[in-house]
């Protein structure tokens, strides 16, 4: 999430992984542990998309609420006052992005508008599908040791994000849909690698499995177990550069052993999971100002 503008919210670390003049991307790290922040209200003075890569938050901007997970990506719009929430303990991690203002509507095009704090976007969330995460996951190995490359990786992050294919872009809902989704969203993202039964996930969130899986699919555009792959694969994706053991790594995220996690990382990101893991391991290990 962002910095906050108040001193009584709770502690961030922050550091720069794209401090450009287009494009500047923080890697945020909240410590806050499960429940709302206290505290005045927190806000930014320009706007920002924030991608978490690891763990969730619920952004509550007056009535709405929003959950930001690896699958999703949120709009922090200028001037806004919002809380968060935590559904977990150990906070999250994310990318905060923010843009020139030319570049903003350069990027979002008719998604933005104009007011008295500055450009604002429209939308209030985006899909992140796997090419994004694997964006975001070289932004942050590559980090500010080769500018040139971080800005063009961040702006690729960003198009990825604002730019997505129609028909991949999330369905609207009406309140009470949107509340049952998020409901559902939220318990894939607790536990990942837990195996859920389709009648026990529609009795945690009070709805029959028919409704549940049509709602899903409508308004997310996939199916709940592809939306639970994505997780667990966003969770591997974040720890890979620091396992060594492969294998491990799966049956954690809950895959059932190497082969299962092998093929799906390969069908989301394009490589398997040992030549992802070189090359993250290469980007962070680049000297500053090396090319390639």
């Amino acid at each position: 999430m962002p910095q906050p503008a108040s001193s009584a919210a709770p502690v961030l670390r922050s550091r720069p992984v794209c401090p450009g003049a287009s494009v500047h991307v923080h890697d945020v790290h909240c410590r806050a542990c499960r429940g709302r922040h206290a505290g005045p209200a927190e806000w930014v003075p320009d706007t920002r998309i924030v991608l978490a890569y690891r763990g969730a938050f619920v952004y509550r901007a007056g009535r709405r609420a929003a959950l930001a997970d690896p699958n999703r990506a949120l709009a922090f719009n200028a001037g806004d006052e919002y809380a968060i929430d935590h559904p977990a303990d150990h906070g999250d991690r994310c990318l905060s992005i923010r843009f020139a203002p030319e570049r903003l509507r350069e990027l979002a095009g008719g998604d933005v508008d104009e007011a008295a704090q500055g450009e604002r976007l429209r939308r209030r969330a985006w899909p992140v599908d796997a090419g994004a995460q694997w964006l975001a996951a070289r932004l942050r190995a590559c980090g500010s040791a080769d500018q040139l490359r971080a800005e063009e990786l961040a702006l690729a992050l960003a198009r990825r994000i604002l730019q997505p294919d129609p028909a991949a872009r999330p369905r609207r809902a009406g309140p009470g849909r949107q509340r049952l989704l998020e409901r559902t969203r939220l318990l894939l993202q607790e536990d990942p690698a837990r195996r859920w039964t389709l009648g026990d996930l529609a009795a945690r969130v009070g709805a029959s499995p028919v409704y549940l899986t049509q709602s899903f699919s409508q308004v997310e555009g996939m199916p709940l177990y592809r939306y639970q792959t994505g997780l667990r694969l966003a969770r591997a994706l974040e720890q890979l550069p620091r396992a060594d053991d492969l294998t491990a790594l799966a049956l954690a995220h809950g895959f059932s052993g190497h082969s299962q996690f092998t093929a799906a990382f390969r069908r989301a990101y394009g490589l398997t999971p040992s030549a992802a893991r070189r090359a993250l391991r290469a980007m962070m290990a680049r000297p500053i100002g090396a090319g390639g």
